[in-house]
């Protein structure tokens, strides 16, 4: 059985009373990909952003965010720096510019 390392429940994100992201869930299991499709502003890089700890200061996020047994919503800068590139990365839309 696949472990699940990454859960997201009920994710919502807004910026100034305007939603981005409503009630997204998925699962991530050890060994799957996942694939998030969708139109340009339908929320797939917010969605990223949410989970790396990495949206503005004026974003509101609710919901939980899971890495194996860590809640991710509501850490902290340092907790989430610990794992962030080590545990958890994300390529940008131009990987050779980001790379």
């Amino acid at each position: 059985m696949n472990q699940t390392i990454l859960q997201i429940k009920n994710l919502s994100v807004s910026f100034h009373g305007k939603m981005a992201v409503e009630r997204m869930c998925c699962a991530v299991t050890r060994a799957t990909t996942l694939a998030i499709i969708g139109e340009s502003g339908s929320g797939k890089s917010v969605t990223a952003l949410a989970i790396l700890g990495l949206l503005p200061p004026t974003a509101s996020v609710c919901g939980e965010i899971w890495f194996g047994e860590e809640q991710l919503v509501g850490m902290t800068g340092a907790s989430l720096r610990a794992i962030r590139g080590c545990e958890v990365a994300m390529i940008f839309q131009e990987p050779m510019t980001s790379l």
